[in-house]
């Protein structure tokens, strides 16, 4: 089983950041868009995973996130990972409480190192992906536009974050299928305001 950690969001933001994709793809360009109802944070990616140790990390979570409190989000703004001359991602920004977003990254990582999860060796970047860029082509219109649109839009909805899911990955040549085996407390994420 393929697994990651996530903060997942409304349906009403994913159809707000789908609606911006979409004005995007009319462009030309070389990327991978994410579906919208794919967008999610990742807290931490586990990968391959034995199904005999599902349950362990379900009661691990559980402890992980133990004692935080539910806290805001926001997105806006956009950018790009590695640099706009040799674009990989195009994201979409998250600001609010990040440091209670830290927080629980932190502790999740701790708790997941217990059952032999290695940390991610990079610094953690909270940020929803919405696209993977095979090629720089076109891509410099693609930022333009998608800083226009984006601040056209402004914010896309304050974001109570009251629960974390363990996520499967299926993938197949349509892309990846994502379902939440379980929500972590089960109190789930709303939309505060549009």
């Amino acid at each position: 089983m393929r697994l990651f950690v996530a903060v997942n969001f409304p349906d009403q933001v994913k159809a707000k950041l789908g609606l911006i994709v979409k004005e995007l793809r009319r462009l030309p360009s070389d990327i991978k868009w994410v579906d919208e109802q794919n967008v999610h944070l990742t807290v931490q990616f586990l990968g391959n995973v034995p199904e005999t140790l599902v349950s362990a990390i379900i009661d691990n979570l559980n402890c992980s996130v133990a004692g935080i409190a539910p806290f805001k989000l926001n997105l806006g703004g956009v950018g790009v990972f590695q640099s706009v001359e040799r674009p990989r991602v195009l994201w979409m920004g998250i600001s609010g409480d990040t440091a209670a977003l830290a927080r629980l990254h932190a502790q999740v990582q701790k708790g997941l190192g217990q059952l032999g999860f290695e940390p991610e060796r990079r610094r953690f970047s909270p940020h929803l992906t919405l696209g993977r860029v095979r090629s720089s082509l076109g891509f410099s219109a693609i930022i333009e536009r998608a800083k226009k649109l984006v601040a056209k839009e402004g914010e896309l909805g304050l974001i109570n974050v009251a629960s974390i899911e363990l996520m499967l990955s299926e993938l197949s040549s349509r892309g990846p299928k994502y379902t939440v085996l379980s929500r972590i407390p089960p109190v789930g994420s709303t939309l505060l305001n549009d």
